[in-house]
């Protein structure tokens, strides 16, 4: 006993695309605001340290005047700049600010030089301060000069912070419109999809007999190999309903003469048993060609037949059909000729030919075998009516039948094209010497 098959459900293809969209969207814009917040930091503190080499550059500049440290009185800190500097030349020191000298005048004993941080608590405050300061030492005038300069970045920090958060608001807008869009673009996306189910809907109903290739250029490959195979499936079942077709008429032949024999009001001779045996022999051999065919997409390779011997029982079976028809067999070939044809192939292209034409010939029908270099030739000539030229391009089309008075269902000639199309033959309908009709087979001599 086998066990239930259990289906594994995968994601749709909407769901997918929304839950690698979505979360990569998300880390994008959360990445971008980290990269913020770090350019931000380092632009400020680029900004400071140029502002504070600049400030400390005058600084030297005034201290290398005639005036040099008496130019650096309290006025000049309070007009010239905002900044904290703390100076010292040989033992004398400046402050911007005495009040600050406890947090001023450690950063003179400092070991480092150009851009340092510094925390402290200036007087008066209730928290620490960040700040940065460019401290340099130098000689002006024989003399050592340490200079510090520095900046509250406590402040620019909180500018910049707020400035961090205004910048996280826009992020989260510009992310719900990043997801908005994300939405709609898979929805606009999966409008191919959608249009795909339907079209396989109308295809089941039957309103559809191929999909449509109006569609993105993902999906052309897959809309391609399905066409491919809708029609590879039509084109197999319009084969099927040929071949059954086919089969139907090439049995029809055989049926008919062994009804003429059965139902003719002479006794059933010894003769007249082996006939029946041989149209017998003939319908088994047509239902075998057909299954063989069903399995095969060609001539069976090594296969031949002796077209004069079939030849022979052919006509004299289509004679007992048409009783009021001469048919003549005219043939240069060997009686040990052999063609590279199935045997029940040659009998369907000349029972077709010779039986067609004894429907529509007045008294005469001729089949002529021959052969060239290259070619197998089977000719039948009537005396009919014959074919208007305009009328033969049409010959050999299933189902059209030039007289619909006259019985039969328009099969055989077309059977007779396909089966030559089947040996890389031809078929020729041209005007007879008899008076009506003349159809040449032309087989070449190799399959």
């Amino acid at each position: 006993m086998s066990l239930p098959q259990t289906t594994r459900r995968t994601r749709s293809i909407r769901t997918t695309l929304l839950l690698w969209l979505l979360p990569f969207a998300t880390l994008f814009m959360l990445l971008a605001w980290y990269l913020h917040g770090a350019l931000l930091d380092r632009m400020s503190r680029d900004f400071v340290r140029e502002r504070l080499q600049q400030e400390v550059a005058m600084i030297e500049q005034q201290l290398g005047s005639p005036a040099g440290l008496e130019a650096l009185d309290g006025n000049y800190f309070g007009a010239l700049s905002h900044h904290l500097f703390v100076l010292r030349i040989g033992e004398h020191a400046r402050l911007s600010h005495p009040q600050w000298s406890d947090l001023l005048l450690p950063w003179l004993d400092l070991p480092d030089q150009g851009l340092i941080e510094l925390h402290g608590v200036p007087e008066g405050e209730p928290a620490a301060h960040r700040y940065m300061a460019w401290r340099t030492e130098t000689q002006i005038n024989g003399q050592p000069v340490t200079i510090v300069a520095a900046e509250d970045y406590s402040q620019l920090q909180a500018s910049a912070h707020e400035l961090h958060l205004w910048t996280a608001a826009v992020a989260i807008g510009l992310l719900a419109i990043l997801f908005a869009l994300i939405l709609l673009a898979v929805q606009l996306s999966m409008r191919p999809v959608r249009q795909l189910q339907q079209d396989l809907k109308a295809l089941k109903q039957g309103h559809l007999q191929r999909l449509g290739d109006a569609v993105p250029q993902e999906f052309s490959g897959l809309i391609a190999q399905l066409n491919q195979l809708l029609d590879t499936l039509q084109h197999r079942l319009q084969k099927v309903r040929e071949a059954n077709a086919n089969l139907s008429h090439r049995i029809k032949t055989p049926i008919a003469a062994i009804n003429q024999l059965i139902s003719s009001e002479q006794p059933i001779t010894p003769e007249t048993r082996s006939q029946i045996s041989q149209r017998l022999d003939d319908i088994s051999r047509q239902l075998d060609g057909s299954l063989h065919a069903s399995h095969s997409g060609g001539p069976l390779a090594g296969s031949s037949c002796q077209p004069l011997e079939q030849a022979r029982e052919l006509l004299w079976m289509l004679g007992r059909l048409h009783s009021h028809i001469e048919f003549e067999l005219d043939s240069s070939l060997a009686e040990s000729a052999r063609w590279p044809v199935e045997e029940q192939d040659f009998s369907e292209l000349l029972g077709n030919l010779a039986d067609n034409a004894g429907k529509w010939a007045r008294s005469r029908v001729r089949v002529r075998l021959s052969e060239q270099a290259d070619q197998r030739i089977l000719e039948v000539h009537d005396d009919g009516p014959g074919v208007a030229p305009e009328e033969r391009s049409q010959l050999g089309t299933r189902g059209w039948r030039l007289d619909q008075q006259m019985p039969g269902h328009g099969l055989g000639l077309a059977i007779v094209r396909d089966l030559a199309e089947r040996y890389h033959g031809q078929v020729q309908f041209e005007a007879s010497a008899l008076g009506g009709l003349s159809v040449s087979v032309q087989l070449p001599a190799i399959t």
